[in-house]
């Protein structure tokens, strides 16, 4: 069995628009390898007829264009921005080009070379020796052995090798699938190592919380709050702690993060809360948001113009927060230490809610999720004067009509 070619539909270029895909429900495992090496071919080789196509585009139309006509074939956006930028480096190596439109290697094996070519040029033979490679060796072990030429191209140069691996840094965020953000780095020993001490400080910190009070975390969703924290706090500075306040350890750091929502005037509500790329989110986690934040107001116009822009305002001050650490000296929740909670309005900020000592509370991320979305309240013991966080109150159980009285069953007689 293979897979055959049909004429009628071939074009000038040799660019095939249908094949005859053999049957393969009754091969055998031999048959099948066959197959899926010839299947593999295949997309190598319409893989390097499509970068081939969008070099030529954006040797027409600029890389611009070419990366938003790559975004219409139903792949993300880096990955259009990617499959551009590959085109238009191959387009000064058509050696390289070349291999990737014969199927010898792939285009990310090709995509790869490019990179490299870029930080360091290679010669003509360098190229061909990879070429080599790449005929036989997985993507990984390919990518491997591109680093070390490169490594030696540098060496030869007269750069060390620390000086090496700072030349190959390097650091993307993208979205990915189903609304993640992901995150891309390739660090030099030095900075790397300096990352995962700080990671795993901060991820052990956090352990020693989850074991205190719930462990509720997984260790790569730790791992990923850990990243957050060092990315979007910083350290409290050493006479903030000797003015006998807490010792904070890391307090928030100055990021802007842009939320739209709709006002209705009738209803005298928010709605239809999202980011400033149009992503939507719940309201409950606007107000969570908002208890945190800088707030901004602004009132555009029907064409979207924006017509007034009021001052920013932090709802709550760095004053307001040391006195609710002395005060509720920790989660009033789960009782988690003060460092890692956030100040919550009691009566929400969007329903007019003072940022005043008596309408806040520290609560965890956890519990402050649990007031927003999950209706927990809030209760004032009237002795201590301390709040607590309840679950909400259960509905009165309905009152059910008594059972229906069914007479029995007259028997009638024939008559």
């Amino acid at each position: 069995m293979e897979f055959t070619l049909n004429p009628s539909t071939s074009g000038a270029n040799g660019a095939a628009a249908g094949f005859a895909f053999p049957d393969y429900s009754e091969a055998g495992a031999s048959e099948l390898l066959g197959l899926m090496g010839e299947a593999d071919l295949l997309r190598r080789r319409a893989e390097g007829y499509l970068v081939g196509l969008v070099a030529r585009y954006g040797e027409l139309e600029g890389p611009g264009a070419a990366a938003t006509v790559c975004h219409q074939f139903g792949i993300s956006a880096y990955q259009a921005r990617r499959l551009a930028k590959t085109a238009e480096s191959l387009t000064a190596m058509p050696q390289i080009l070349g291999a990737v439109q014969d199927g010898h290697i792939s285009a990310d094996q090709g995509a790869v070379v490019a990179e490299s070519h870029k930080r360091a040029p290679m010669s003509a033979q360098d190229q061909q020796e990879l070429l080599d490679l790449g005929g036989w060796q997985g993507h990984d072990e390919f990518k491997k052995s591109v680093v070390a030429r490169e490594d030696q191209r540098r060496a030869d140069n007269g750069m060390g090798r620390a000086e090496r691996q700072r030349a190959r840094r390097s650091a993307k965020v993208f979205d990915g699938s189903g609304g993640m953000v992901v995150l891309h780095a390739e660090l030099d020993q030095e900075s790397g190592e300096r990352v995962k001490i700080a990671l795993g400080s901060m991820s052990t910190k956090m352990l020693g919380d989850d074991i205190a009070y719930d462990p509720i975390r997984t260790f790569e969703q730790r791992n990923a709050d850990a990243l957050v924290a060092l990315i979007t706090q910083q350290p409290t500075n050493a006479d903030e702690d000797s003015a006998g306040a807490p010792d904070c350890g890391i307090r928030p750091q100055k990021t802007v993060l842009v939320v739209a929502a709709d006002y209705d005037a009738i209803e005298g509500r928010l709605k239809n809360a999202g980011l400033i790329d149009g992503t939507p989110i719940e309201l409950d986690e606007l107000r969570r948001l908002a208890c945190e934040a800088q707030i901004v107001p602004m009132i555009f116009g029907s064409d979207g113009q924006a017509l007034y822009m009021g001052r920013a305002q932090r709802a709550v001050t760095k004053a307001q927060k040391l006195a609710l650490y002395r005060r509720d000296r920790g989660c009033v929740g789960c009782g988690i230490r003060p460092q890692a909670c956030d100040a919550h309005h009691i009566q929400p900020w969007d329903h007019n809610g003072p940022t005043d000592m008596d309408n806040l509370v520290l609560l965890c991320p956890r519990c402050h999720t649990k007031a927003h979305k999950h209706g927990h309240i809030l209760e004032r013991d009237a002795e201590t004067g301390r709040h607590r966080l309840l679950p909400p109150p259960r509905p009165s159980p309905t009152i059910h009509p008594p059972p229906l009285q069914i007479p029995p069953r007259q028997h009638q007689t024939a008559a």
